[in-house]
């Protein structure tokens, strides 16, 4: 059964890389620490609609995940690359307006709590990114 499961794992590490997923995941709890601070601020102190506090907190948190993501998740240290930055700007750009979208469905039209919402779309988001950064920008 042991043998089995040491199997399972190592085939997994091949596929996923579990130090860059466990890296990726650190680097995102971060950056929704981020996301999450600056949306909450908007949306208490300003009182904003989350379609538009959502969009600046993820901006946020973004830019910093670009450069935690790029030296530290997937360890591509070299100099700045523009191609590379276009392709992240890409993948996030498609990521924020799924999500936008998702709050304005889940919260606007069918009044769902903006935080449960939120919350909500985060996992799809989490998809994602793990995958557009792995397979198309940090490859």
């Amino acid at each position: 059964m042991i043998r089995m499961i040491k199997k399972i794992i190592k085939y997994i590490d091949k596929k996923i890389d579990i130090r860059k997923f466990i890296r990726f995941g650190i680097t995102g709890v971060i950056n929704t620490a981020i996301d999450w601070g600056i949306f909450t601020f908007l949306n208490e102190v300003f009182e904003l609609d989350p379609v538009f506090s959502h969009p600046i907190g993820y901006t946020v948190a973004t830019v910093n995940s670009f450069f935690m993501n790029k030296n530290w998740t997937f360890g591509k240290r070299k100099n700045y690359n523009k191609a590379e930055a276009f392709k992240f700007l890409t993948v996030n750009l498609i990521s924020l307006s799924i999500s936008t979208l998702g709050i304005y469905l889940l919260h606007n039209k069918m009044e769902i709590n903006e935080y449960i919402s939120k919350i909500s779309v985060a996992f799809v988001t989490i998809i994602i990114n793990y995958f557009g950064n792995k397979l198309f920008v940090f490859k």
